[in-house]
């Protein structure tokens, strides 16, 4: 059940890498105007209290993946809902994160395992039973952070103004690049609204992913809001594709717990199995 809160992880991946490296071998080349665009769609984006996107495509190791994000920054609160196929982990899981909070659910196989209740819940923060302790990949989901990916196109070689498209009704100028990793994490963040750590977070996931060259397309709209963000990448497990959709921009985001009758703490399931690891 947990694997399938793995999905949106890599809500930061992206496609097949398999000529970006011989791009990334070129001499760089700096486009002012797009990048300049870029990088005020990031500073916008990197002010939101809250956002909702519709996120779809493939991920290395669980095949294809969609579904809905709801996420306030300010509090901390996430409503997920994503569904996987074709893949080795399948089906629908669902994550709301309020505060430290994290409650999981999924299907028929989570239910038994959870002597018939729907959610399991433990905390974020802490060690050991009742903690994120082993769930690493539950804390980097509800680290994600659409606006630090975003970012990393303002800082390619390459940037360039694609076109005049619409999407989802609204006029966009699209703009693309590639970026390579290993420069990322050498290079030094320049100082904006997003913050050197937000970037550090994103660029670490991708390193952790095993890749090398991401290429990265933004849509930005009239109002220099970024509509739309695809990133595509090889990773260690195969490639990804990945395709956000952002609407609903901040306006509110309420997660409501699951019913207590409805949740099994963590803790708790861990006493019930004799303390055997999930």
């Amino acid at each position: 059940m947990l694997a399938g809160v793995m999905l949106c992880g890599t809500a930061a991946c992206t496609s097949p890498g398999g000529g970006t490296r011989e791009r990334s071998a070129e001499p760089e080349k700096f486009h002012a105007a797009p990048v300049a665009a870029v990088r005020k769609a990031v500073e916008k984006g990197a002010k939101l209290t809250s956002m909702s996107y519709r996120i779809n495509g493939k991920v290395a190791g669980q095949g294809t993946v969609e579904g809905k994000v709801s996420v306030s920054l300010r509090p901390r609160a996430i409503d997920m809902r994503m569904t996987a196929s074709g893949g080795a982990k399948r089906g629908e899981f669902l994550v709301r994160l309020i505060g430290d909070t994290a409650y999981i659910g999924g299907g028929e196989r989570a239910t038994a395992a959870l002597h018939g209740k729907h959610w399991l819940k433990f905390r974020m923060n802490g060690k050991g039973p009742g903690g994120a302790g082993g769930f690493g990949g539950m804390r980097q989901q509800a680290d994600q952070d659409p606006a630090a990916q975003a970012s990393l196109l303002s800082q390619s070689g390459d940037v360039k103004k694609i076109g005049e498209e619409t999407v989802d009704g609204v006029k966009t100028t699209h703009y693309a690049g590639t970026v390579a990793v290993e420069k990322l994490l050498k290079r030094r963040n320049a100082k904006g609204a997003l913050g050197a750590e937000r970037r550090e977070k994103a660029v670490e996931r991708y390193r952790a992913l095993g890749v090398h060259a991401l290429k990265l397309d933004l849509w930005v709209g009239p109002d220099d809001r970024t509509v739309k963000f695809r990133e595509r990448a090889r990773t260690v497990r195969g490639p990804l594709d990945l395709t956000i959709h952002f609407f609903d921009i901040n306006k509110p985001v309420t997660v409501k717990a699951p019913p207590a009758s409805d949740t099994m703490d963590l803790a708790q399931w861990f006493k019930g199995r004799g303390g055997a690891r999930i």
